[in-house]
C-alpha cells in the first residue's frame, strides 16, 4: 500500500511543482519522473503486489504502471528539447509540463486501482490530458487533430461507461477481482467493453483518432499516446475479458477485432505518406497483435507472458520511433517519408535508433516482439489453420510496409543535419532498453522460465 501511494505521488507533486514556472518544470519533472521509474522498477524486482480495497497490483498492473513510469522518464528528458522549438504555444509552457506529469498519473492510476468505475474515470482523465497536450503547439492542425480525438475517445468511453454500468448490474460490484458473469451477461458486457475500451487502444474500426491525434501531437507525447496509454487501455479490457471467459464467444470476437486491426492497419502502414500517420498506424497493428493474444490466452492462459513481453517492448521501442521522428521532422522541415533520406549518413544515433526500432516493433529477431509474435501464431495455428494463417500474412504485411518506409528514410545521400548529441541518445537509450528487455526475455526461455 505504501509503495502505490508513493507512486502515485511522486507524478502527483511533479504536477504541482511546475505551475509556478516553467524553468521548475523543466528542473523537476525529469527529476521526479526519475524517481518513479525507479520505485516502479524495484516493485518489479521485488515481486511487490497488493490487493486491498481501494489497490490491486498484480504482475500485469504492476508491468503495466513500468512502462507509463519509465516512458513519462524519457518523454519528460524529451520535452526539454521539444519546448525549445515550439514558437506559438497554445497555452504557457509551464502548464505543458504540469500536464505530462497528470498525464502519467492518470495512466498509474487507472493501472494500480481495483475499483472498474475508476478505471473508467482515470482513461476519460486521459483523454482530457492527452487532449490538451496534443494543442500545445497551437497550430490549427493541432487544434482540429485534438477535436476529432475527443470527439472519438468521448464516444467510445461513453460505452465503455455502458459496460461497466452493466457489469455493475449483473456482478454487484464494481471490484475487477470479484466481476462474475453469466454467460449472456459476459457476452455483452465484454462485446461493449471491447467496443469502448477498444476504442482507446486503438483497434478496428473505433481507430480514427489515433493518425489524428499523432499526427498533431508533441513527439513526446506521442511516445505516451502509444507506448502507454493503449496499453493501459488494454488491460481495463483485460480485466473485464478475463472475468467474462465463461464460454470462448468473447474469445471469438475479440479475435476478430484484433486480426480485423492487424489486416486493416498493415495495409494502411503501405500508403503512408506523412511518417507520424505511419507510426500511429503501426501501433493500431501492434495492439491488434496484443488485442489477438489476449483472445487466444482464453485457450492458452500462458500466452498472457508473451502478450506483455509484446506490450512493454512496444513501448520503449515506438516511443523511441516517436521521439526520433520528432528529432527528424524539425531537422529536415517537413513531415513527408519522401523528403527524409539518408538518415544513417546524416544523423549520429537518430537514424540507427529508427532502424533498429523499426525492426523491433515489426517482429524482427532477436526483439521480444518476434518472440511473442511467433507465439501468437503458434496457438492460433494450433487452434485453426486459418486464423494462424491470417495473422502471419497480417504481420508479414505490416512488416514490409514499416521497413519499406524506414528504409527509404535511412538510405541515401543526404547533408548532414543538426541535431543536439543528447537529444539522439534519448531514442537510442529507448532502442537499447527494448533491445536489453529482449534478451533477457531470451535467457530467461531458454533457462526454462518464459515457455507458453
Amino acid at each position: 500500500m505504501d509503495a502505490v501511494f508513493y507512486l502515485l505521488l511522486l507524478p502527483l507533486i511533479a504536477v504541482f511543482v511546475s505551475i509556478p514556472s516553467e524553468r521548475l518544470g523543466r528542473l523537476l519533472t525529469p527529476a521526479l519522473a526519475f524517481a518513479t521509474a525507479a520505485l516502479a522498477a524495484s516493485m518489479l524486482w521485488g515481486g511487490y503486489t497488493t490487493s486491498t480495497h481501494s489497490f490491486y497490483v498484480d504482475e500485469y498492473s504492476l508491468v503495466t504502471a513500468n512502462i507509463i513510469a519509465w516512458v513519462y522518464l524519457f518523454a519528460s528528458l524529451a520535452s526539454l528539447y521539444y519546448t525549445e522549438h515550439v514558437e506559438r504555444p497554445f497555452f504557457n509552457l509551464r502548464y505543458y509540463w504540469s500536464l505530462l506529469s497528470l498525464f502519467a498519473l492518470s495512466m498509474l492510476f487507472t493501472a494500480v486501482v481495483a475499483n472498474l468505475g475508476w478505471m473508467w474515470i482515470g482513461l476519460e482523465a486521459t483523454t482530457i490530458v492527452s487532449a490538451l497536450l496534443v494543442i500545445t503547439d497551437g497550430k490549427r492542425r493541432n487544434v482540429e487533430g485534438a477535436w476529432r480525438y475527443m470527439i472519438i475517445a468521448s464516444a467510445g468511453l461513453g460505452i465503455a461507461f455502458l459496460s461497466v454500468v452493466l457489469a455493475y448490474s449483473s456482478a454487484g460490484t464494481l471490484d475487477v477481482r470479484q466481476l462474475t458473469f453469466t454467460s449472456k451477461e459476459g457476452i455483452l458486457v465484454s462485446l461493449l467493453a471491447l467496443i469502448g475500451f477498444g476504442t482507446k487502444v486503438g483497434l478496428f474500426p473505433m481507430h480514427s483518432w489515433l493518425p489524428d491525434a499523432h499526427g498533431s501531437a508533441p513527439s513526446p507525447v506521442s511516445a505516451m499516446l502509444s507506448g502507454t496509454l493503449l496499453p493501459t487501455a488494454l488491460l481495463v479490457y483485460y480485466r473485464i475479458f478475463s472475468a467474462a471467459g465463461i464460454n470462448d464467444a468473447p474469445a471469438r470476437v475479440t479475435l476478430l477485432v484484433g486480426l480485423s486491426t492487424i489486416i486493416v492497419a498493415s495495409i494502411l502502414m503501405a500508403s503512408q505518406r506523412f511518417v507520424k500517420r505511419l507510426l500511429a498506424y503501426s501501433s493500431m497493428d501492434m495492439m491488434g497483435v496484443a488485442t489477438t493474444g489476449i483472445a487466444l490466452s482464453y485457450y492458452h492462459p500462458a500466452l498472457l507472458k508473451l502478450v506483455f513481453l509484446l506490450i512493454v517492448v512496444h513501448a520503449f521501442s515506438k516511443g523511441a520511433l516517436f521521439i526520433s521522428t520528432g528529432s527528424i521532422v524539425r531537422a529536415y522541415g517537413s513531415h513527408e517519408i519522401g523528403e527524409i533520406t539518408g538518415l544513417l549518413n546524416s544523423t549520429k544515433l537518430t537514424g540507427y535508433s529508427f532502424v533498429l526500432s523499426a525492426l523491433s516493433v515489426t517482429g524482427t529477431p532477436p526483439f521480444g516482439t518476434f518472440m511473442a509474435e511467433l507465439g501468437v501464431v503458434g496457438i492460433a495455428l494450433s487452434r485453426s489453420y486459418w486464423w494462424g494463417l491470417l495473422i502471419g500474412t497480417g504481420l508479414l504485411l505490416s512488416f514490409l510496409a514499416l521497413n519499406w518506409h524506414a528504409a527509404r528514410m535511412a538510405f541515401g545521400g543526404a547533408e548532414k543535419v543538426e541535431i543536439p548529441l543528447g537529444e539522439e541518445a534519448i531514442p537510442f537509450a529507448m532502442t537499447l532498453v527494448a533491445l536489453g528487455i529482449s534478451l533477457y526475455a531470451w535467457y530467461i526461455t531458454i533457462t526454462g522460465g518464459l515457455i507458453i
